[in-house]
């Protein structure tokens, strides 16, 4: 199992993704925990302390992931922890924004078991993100090799 041993919180208000993502992970051998959105993404990891992953939605009711990033950034002991956005949102202004709100990587939505092993891989294996910080997983190009209209450069 690729992600034996690996501790990962799904931050997601939509029940239908959210327990896609968990089952998903599980399958693959993580230990999962949800949170419906950030306010109770941050309470999760208050009371739960740090996990090796967190992929979290973007758009949510009460706390945001763009919120939820800030928090966990600055006011979190986990603020070193691997955070990916986990969103539907595919556009250049979205990457930037993402990477601006201190996400690792984009996971583009739909999820797929390939693309959560590709994101494990490259953000737990201790040798980062080749070609910067957000990675928009399932495109296999980092974005910082990407023009805006999304051909290679």
């Amino acid at each position: 199992m690729p992600l034996r041993g690996i501790s990962v919180l799904v931050v997601e208000d939509d029940r239908d993704h959210r327990d896609l993502a968990r089952d998903m992970l599980t399958v693959l051998g993580a230990r999962v925990t949800v949170a419906t959105n950030g306010e109770e993404g941050v309470k999760r990891l208050i009371k739960d302390g740090c996990p090796d992953l967190i992929l979290c939605d973007l758009r949510m009711p009460v706390m945001d992931g763009y919120e939820f990033a800030g928090e966990v950034r600055t006011h979190s002991p986990c603020r070193h922890v691997r955070l990916v956005a986990l969103t539907a949102i595919r556009d250049p202004v979205a990457y930037t924004r993402t990477w601006s709100a201190g996400y690792d990587a984009h996971l583009e939505k739909p999820l797929t078991p390939e693309k959560l092993e590709d994101l494990a891989a490259r953000l737990l294996s201790g040798h980062g993100i080749v070609g910067g910080p957000t990675y928009r997983v399932g495109h296999a190009v980092p974005l910082a090799t990407q023009r805006e209209d999304g051909k290679h450069r």
